[in-house]
């Protein structure tokens, strides 16, 4: 996917999804929306992040190569190296 098709993919999927909540899967399998802004715990250190240290995400947003990232304090971290706060 080049980068004009990546944009237009990523318009196209926060205008029905929004960049102001994420899905996350309870232990018992259910479903529950959790909206901006949501607390996570840093799994691993992300400078100046440190690891174990909660942080609040402003927005939910997608690169151009269609990975998520949190937007903390108006910079954006990959999904994965974080676990949400239910």
């Amino acid at each position: 996917m080049n980068e004009k098709e990546a944009r237009e993919y990523i318009s196209e999927l926060f205008s029905i999804v929004g960049t102001n909540s994420v899905l996350v899967v309870l232990p018992r399998g259910k479903l529950k929306r959790l909206y901006c802004p949501f607390w996570v715990i840093a799994k691993v250190d992300v400078p100046p992040l440190e690891k174990g240290k909660e942080y609040t995400v402003e927005a939910v947003k997608m690169t151009l190569h269609l990975q998520d990232v949190f937007i903390i304090d108006g910079k954006a971290y990959l999904v994965w190296y974080f676990a949400v706060k239910v």
